[in-house]
């Protein structure tokens, strides 16, 4: 039994990771979605549509969710993107409710009764995809694309006069969080058997969010960091019962007031860089 309950946190966090690791690519260029529920929305139906009936093996249908959510949200990115702060938030926002909405009233993907009959993932398989999704941010960080993304999302339009194409960095920066947030939503609907549209309402989204702010978004290790905190925080304050909500609000606000950004930054990366060197 014990081994279950481990394989499921191991599971339930590596999901997290992927996810919020799908809206720190977003975030990397100063770009503020609200929508990454849909995104996850696209690769659970899509996966989980391709194994129940048509027999698809897992990782390929999880990977073929992957594309589908990163060609939508370069789609959407496209004209999206063109918006800044609250007007982006609204966007992606609307576009989360309208992806709800669409599996909602598609008898194919089971309406709203949800849609059942996955087959299980397991614990190895996540952490591959988890190991995979932090090399690849780990290369991002360091190659050019990277440096580009972190002057946009420091100066846009300092970026801009550099030379560097806003437009092009967001949107494929767009593209690759969403398909990272596609293969989080194909795992989770084969990590829990059942999928339906409320699922991946705002309350999903907003869990994404808080995951990277709680972490920090000036490195990809930030998101790592705060998925797996969150991630386990359920279960090791399962004993407070009703006051689980008020401490889990407490550490936000404590959070705001001490290290509003983020449990980690790239000054204390640096710290610890130079304290293991020594």
């Amino acid at each position: 039994m014990l081994s279950v309950f481990a394989d499921s946190i191991i599971i339930g966090a590596g999901i997290n990771i992927l996810l919020a690791l799908g809206l720190y690519f977003t975030l990397a260029t100063g770009q503020f979605s609200v929508g990454h529920g849909g995104f996850m929305a696209i690769g659970a139906y899509t996966a989980s549509i391709l194994t129940v009936n048509f027999g698809w093996g897992l990782i390929s249908a999880v990977l073929c969710g992957a594309v589908a959510a990163s060609v939508i949200g370069v789609l959407i990115g496209l004209p999206v993107l063109r918006f800044s702060h609250l007007y982006l938030a609204m966007a992606t926002f609307g576009f989360g409710e309208i992806v709800r909405a669409a599996f909602s009233v598609n008898d194919y993907a089971g309406g709203v009764g949800g849609l059942r009959g996955m087959q299980g993932t397991t614990a190895p398989l996540v952490l591959g995809f988890v190991t995979l999704a932090i090399v690849f941010s780990w290369l991002h960080a360091r190659s050019r694309w990277g440096l580009a993304c972190d002057a946009i999302r420091q100066d846009e339009d300092a970026a801009s006069a550099m030379g560097i194409d806003v437009r092009l960095n967001k949107v494929l920066a767009f593209g690759v969080g969403a398909a990272l947030t596609g293969i989080g939503g194909g795992l989770y609907a084969h990590h829990f058997f059942f999928i339906d549209p409320p699922t991946f309402g705002l309350q999903m989204s907003v869990a994404i969010i808080l995951f990277v702010i709680f972490g920090g978004i000036e490195t990809f290790w930030g998101a790592v960091l705060g998925a797996i905190v969150l991630s386990l925080l359920p279960d090791l304050f399962r004993f407070l019962k009703d006051w689980y909500l008020f401490m889990y609000g407490l550490l936000f606000v404590l959070l705001m007031i001490f290290r509003p950004q983020g449990v980690i930054d790239r000054r204390l990366l640096r710290a610890l860089r130079a304290r293991l060197s020594r």
